[in-house]
């Protein structure tokens, strides 16, 4: 997973510096907004010393201001200085920014030692974000998967927590399965829900069944999102509330990995 983390870098869904829109510290602030037709949430701030060539300062955020409601001040005012909280590295990855997205919707980008573009909340919608999303939540059931081995070596204890139509749903995957030569094991034919219902009816299983199942739900709907490449960051709050759930899949995992002995998950 961490491997796959790193081949999917910030970078890749990033808007490089040449096609960033930007304003000038010393620019008044309602001439700014009022130039923004695109409606973009952030510019980058610049500033030009005479001695040198442009550079990036800051960032101002647009969200915060109406051409109604803009103060008569000057950029420089009302702008976030560069800090670690606005930047990142390059090569940090995709799900490192997504997991704090919601809480710093932009950050400039950061290769060597230069800001080389800049990435926000608005980019989850890109097709490299799809594929890490996807990826964290294969390894969440492959990691659900792996609990219930461990709880449960022998398949017919875990199938008793099958309801009986997915039972039988199982039961014919699986000898179709046989009969085609491809089966593994029963467990490989189950679907993320099964997986949930299983661990929720383990007698190891303490916490609160009912927000345990709210979440898996949740993590389940981005899932199925992703998987019709349906748009499930169409808006700020959308975008917002998926990386909540990528905390609440990391908490899950960090939870699995102990089972049984975590004995109540984290709900995230």
């Amino acid at each position: 997973m961490q491997t796959l983390q790193d081949d999917l870098p910030v970078r890749l869904i990033a808007t490089p510096r040449k096609d960033l829109r930007t304003c000038n510290a010393a620019e008044l602030l309602a001439d700014v907004v009022k130039r923004n037709r695109e409606g973009f949430d952030f510019f980058p701030v610049i500033e030009v010393p005479p001695d040198d060539g442009e550079r990036i300062v800051g960032l101002v955020e647009f969200a915060l201001f109406t051409e109604l409601t803009v103060p008569t001040v000057r950029v420089e005012e009302c702008m976030q200085h560069l800090s670690e909280d606005n930047l990142i590295g390059a090569d940090g990855s995709i799900l490192s920014f997504i997991t704090t997205a919601d809480r710093r919707p932009c950050r400039l980008v950061i290769s060597v030692a230069r800001i080389e573009g800049l990435v926000s909340l608005s980019d989850l919608h890109k097709l490299p974000v799809r594929a890490a999303l996807f990826a964290l939540i294969a390894y969440l059931e492959m990691a659900m998967a792996q609990a219930i081995r461990v709880e449960f070596p022998e398949p017919g204890d875990w199938k008793k927590h099958l309801s009986e139509s997915r039972h039988s749903d199982l039961e014919e995957a699986v000898g179709k399965a046989k009969e085609k030569d491809t089966w593994i094991e029963d467990l490989l034919f189950t679907q993320f829900a099964d997986k949930v219902q299983i661990i929720k009816k383990s007698r190891s299983f303490n916490g609160s069944k009912g927000a345990f199942e709210r979440t898996m739900k949740e993590i389940q709907a981005l899932r199925d999102g992703l998987a019709h490449a349906n748009e499930y960051a169409y808006s700020r709050t959308a975008a917002a509330a998926v990386c909540e759930t990528v905390r609440k899949i990391e908490a899950q995992i960090d939870f699995l990995r102990l089972w049984p002995s975590a004995m109540t998950p984290t709900q995230g």
